[in-house]
């Protein structure tokens, strides 16, 4: 009995894939192009829309992991505010 060459036939495979996923050449180091002009950043009324929209979380205690996550979006959205006047991006109210 003769056993088959594996060797020969994979390597053939791997070279002709390895023609067909060639991605073109990129230069890291060009000038980047510039980025568009900033845009005022209004204040949410209510950071924690989204997440209460999705309803409670399912899982055991879901009405405290509730809170919990409503927190962590609220002192995350206020730190975004606190960015965005420390930058001079906040928007002024149209009140």
């Amino acid at each position: 009995m003769s056993r088959p060459q594996q060797g020969r036939s994979s390597q053939r495979r791997r070279n002709g894939q390895n023609k067909s996923n060639r991605t073109p050449k990129h230069d890291i180091w060009r000038e980047p192009e510039p980025l568009p002009p900033l845009e005022p950043i209004t204040v949410s009324r209510d950071a924690t829309a989204l997440l209460r929209s999705l309803g409670e979380p399912p899982m055991n205690g879901a009405i405290e992991a509730g809170y919990t996550f409503g927190s962590v979006v609220e002192r995350a959205a206020g730190i975004a505010t606190a960015l965005a006047l420390s930058a001079d991006l906040l928007a002024t109210p149209a009140d």
